[in-house]
């Protein structure tokens, strides 16, 4: 009797629910074959499967007990690939078969869980897990294929080159695993072929049905997600398109009137300045916060915007910064050590400095939650023109706010974007995101200074 991981260690019988049940009947035959072992004359081969379930909903953990019992009970040995959008979301299914086989090590003790493969030491059957190298899937032979979360693949060509290697032994199993997408690209093409054909087993949950999924939990998630990203993630519906992260009228609501740029601090104020750097692209933006009470507020966001014949130099980051240092007296910097690993270097004996990771998914899906739950929450405010670049129109950080789109990773994390398009930009928002985490655990108070407003000619006069 397989048992559940978890200090209970319940059997996998008494929990399982009757949709989960489904899916594992709707395979049994296919798998049986591939095996070796005789299945029922009556019962329908089906070797493709397209399950999507909502986020929670135990996809990864299924596969494992199917892919487990393959690989035990094969009698001859067999080779399996699992591709994943990324490599993070390629640990995740060999995370969840270790776990069961150390649940059940009587039964699949023979199994042994590598780097980025499991195997039958006794029979050579394995499982190979891939991620998005194209190049590494074409000519292989597998009797097996797990696709997980497809939706969240960033282009076809690892689907097409696994799909074509399945065509390639008749008994291949083809399976997909993922929550549903936004868009109707070539991944709803994909479910829409599921649906409408015979051979393939097609399973669509409609919204949360585990009863491991509280009500709690979906109330904090509706809370700090938008609508179309938490309808995608917990309610298993398509969207038309990447979730909105901000509409403009919410980001207004942050704009304080009486409020200004700063030249200077306070003494005794706490301050955190955060460095977007960029030198050819994108802009380069330096944003110094404080906070009082709940409250995060911006005191400047200098912005430089760069041109072909005039890309941002890192000499500006360091400048910016003994200006900053000499205006705020307690001020801590966060840097990218990715983009700005040498300032680091150079700078860290004279200044305080930590370092966030900008690129890191962890760190973005803080960030973007944190900075939304802010700012539709009116607890971050900033002055009227706060990061407006040199330029005849608006182009400001409320503007880019409310441009910007939140991504969902395979994983279930999110993270800002902007449209790749030349003319939409992140960095404003990403540096006040930082500052934004990063003051989140620090308290301070203090009163308002007027001053004059800023300079739009991408410099940081004081």
């Amino acid at each position: 009797m397989l048992r559940l991981p978890g200090p209970d260690q319940e059997p996998l019988s008494l929990k399982i629910q009757p949709w989960q049940a489904e899916d594992f009947q709707a395979l049994d035959a296919a798998w049986m074959q591939l095996a070796g072992v005789a299945a029922p004359s009556r019962k329908p081969v089906r070797r493709r499967a397209y399950f999507e379930r909502p986020r929670g909903h135990s996809k990864t953990s299924d596969m494992a007990v199917q892919i487990a019992w393959i690989l035990l009970a094969a009698r001859h040995p067999v080779q399996g690939i699992a591709a994943a959008a990324d490599q993070e979301q390629a640990t995740f299914l060999l995370e969840s078969l270790r776990r069961l086989a150390e649940a059940n090590s009587e039964i699949l003790g023979t199994l042994q869980v590598l780097q980025q493969l499991i195997r039958n030491r006794l029979t050579g059957s394995r499982l190979t897990v891939i991620s998005s190298d194209v190049r590494s899937s074409y000519g292989l032979l597998p009797d097996f294929i797990v696709c997980d979360e497809l939706s969240h693949w960033p282009r076809p060509e690892m689907w097409h080159s696994l799909l074509s290697s399945a065509a390639k032994k008749p008994q291949c199993v083809l399976t997909i695993l993922t929550n549903a997408g936004a868009g109707h690209g070539w991944q709803w093409e994909v479910r829409e072929h599921a649906r409408t054909h015979s051979q393939w087993h097609f399973s669509s949950l409609d919204g949360p049905q585990a009863p491991w999924i509280t009500p709690e939990w979906l109330r904090e998630q509706q809370a700090l997600l938008p609508t179309p990203v938490y309808e995608r993630l917990w309610l298993n519906r398509w969207q038309a398109a990447e979730g909105n992260f901000l509409t403009l009228l919410e980001v207004e609501a942050c704009r304080d009137g009486q409020w200004s740029m700063q030249q200077e601090g306070i003494p005794g104020r706490h301050y955190l300045a955060a460095v977007d750097y960029a030198e050819k692209h994108d802009f380069t933006v330096g944003c110094v916060c404080h906070r009082e009470g709940d409250q995060i507020i911006v005191d400047r966001m200098d912005v430089v915007k760069p041109t072909p014949a005039a890309p941002t130099q890192v000499s500006w980051v360091e400048r910016w910064m003994e200006q900053t240092a000499a205006r705020f007296e307690q001020v801590e910097f966060m840097l990218d050590d990715y983009q700005l690993v040498g300032t680091i270097q150079r700078l860290q004996s004279r200044y305080s400095i930590r370092r966030f990771p900008f690129a890191g998914g962890e760190g973005n899906h803080r960030l973007a939650v944190t900075l939304r739950n802010l700012i539709l929450h009116r607890r971050v405010r900033w002055y009227e023109g706060c990061g407006q670049v040199p330029d005849e129109t608006r182009d400001d950080l409320e503007t880019e706010l409310a441009s910007l789109i939140l991504r969902q990773s395979a994983s279930g994390r999110v993270r800002i974007d902007h449209h790749q398009d030349g003319i939409h930009h992140d960095d404003r928002a990403f540096a006040l995101g930082v500052c934004c985490v990063s003051l989140l655990e620090q308290v301070s108070g203090g009163s308002y200074l007027e001053i004059t407003p800023p300079s739009l000619d991408g410099s940081f006069d004081w």
